[in-house]
Order: structure tokens, then sequence, then C-alpha cells
């Protein structure tokens, strides 16, 4: 009965060990699948803002409210909004949350700038999550605010065939690298973003016209 009882132990233990593991598993999935819920339902109320989007609607409360969404959802520490001034060809940060808020907006860089040019000219996301061995990245926003970029995702502002600029996410709280699932909240947000943008524009145009 001893030798009985010894050889059972590493098989309980096992199974102690496994029966913790997936314990784990499933409170992080229930947490994921709870953000993943509320990001749909946040963003479910944006298309609402954006469908019924006229004069009456302030545009950068907006753009606030999506990039709030846009960080929380991947539990990122900082962000920026960065559109195309057509007339120079150079990006302008017109929106930034995070450690540079007070400092990096309205900076300017050429459009051919980093990674962020990158997906401005190929019109395609980016997951950088070892800045140190992408050759697209650049390091003067980060020389010159003294800032350390970790990581990062960039995906571009799609309207009606045209790319007005990027949203940049950088640097999880956690720490951990970002995911495809990361991307296709910041996608579905920037569409949203860019059609606002669009549509704020057209309305400029009417009021001008």
């Amino acid at each position: 009965m001893t030798r009985e009882a010894g050889g059972l132990e590493p098989t309980v233990r096992f199974l102690q060990e496994e029966n913790q593991r997936l314990r784990e598993a499933h409170a992080e999935l229930r947490e994921e699948v709870a953000s993943l819920r509320q990001g749909l339902k946040s963003i479910r109320g944006l298309l609402q803002v954006v469908a019924n989007l006229d004069t009456r609607i302030e545009l950068q409360p907006l753009l606030d409210r999506i990039m709030y969404e846009m960080l929380r959802v991947v539990d990122a520490a900082d962000g920026s909004l960065i559109l195309v001034d057509q007339e120079t060809q150079e990006f302008v940060f017109v929106l930034v949350r995070g450690a540079l808020q007070d400092n990096l907006q309205g900076y300017r860089m050429s459009v051919e700038t980093g990674i962020a040019g990158w997906v401005f000219a190929h019109r395609e996301p980016v997951i950088a999550n070892d800045i140190a061995q992408d050759d697209r990245f650049s390091p003067a926003v980060d020389e010159v605010f003294h800032f350390r970029t970790q990581s990062l995702v960039c995906v571009p502002l799609l309207s009606r065939g045209q790319v007005l600029g990027v949203i940049e996410v950088v640097n999880k709280f956690s720490g951990q690298p970002f995911h495809e699932k990361d991307v296709e909240m910041l996608t579905t947000l920037a569409s949203i973003a860019a059609t606002a943008i669009d549509l704020a524009g057209v309305v400029e145009e009417q009021r001008a016209a």
C-alpha cells in the first residue's frame, strides 16, 4: 500500500498543477472576453455617433474618445493620431495621449519617416515588438523628446481610398507584445476615426461653399 501511495503522489501532484493551470487560463480567457465585449460595445457606440455626424458634432471630442478606446482595449500607455499635411507632405501629430501629450502635439516630420512612413506608403498595419531589430523604425521622436519606444502598433487612417494619416499606439502597460487581435481592434477604430475626419472635412467644405 505504501509503494502504491508513493507511486500515486507524482500523478496527484501533476493533476493538481494542471488543474491550477487550467483555472488560471480560464480566468485569463474570461478577462479577455470581457475586454473584447467592452471593446465591441464601444465600437458600436462610436459607429452610431459617426453615422449621425453633422455640423452639431465636434470632431476633437470624438477623436479623443476614439483614442481613449484604442489605448484601453490594447492596454497601451501612449498613442498618437498623425495626419498628413497635403501642402507640405509632412506628418502632423494632431492628437497625442500619454507621456508626450504636452510636447509632441503639433510636431511635424516627413511622411517618409519611420514605421509611420512605411504604413502610410504601403497602407498596411505594422506590429513592431522589437524596435531595435526593425530597420523601419526612426528614433527621431525618441531622441528629440527623450522617450523610449519599446514596441508599437501603427495602422493607416483610410477613408474613400485615401490615406489621411496613421495612428500609432506605443508600449503596453504590461510590457507584453502586441498581437494580431490588437491590430484588428485598432484597425476598426482607425476606420471610424478616418470616417469622422473625412466627414468633418466635407462639412467644412459645405460651410465654405
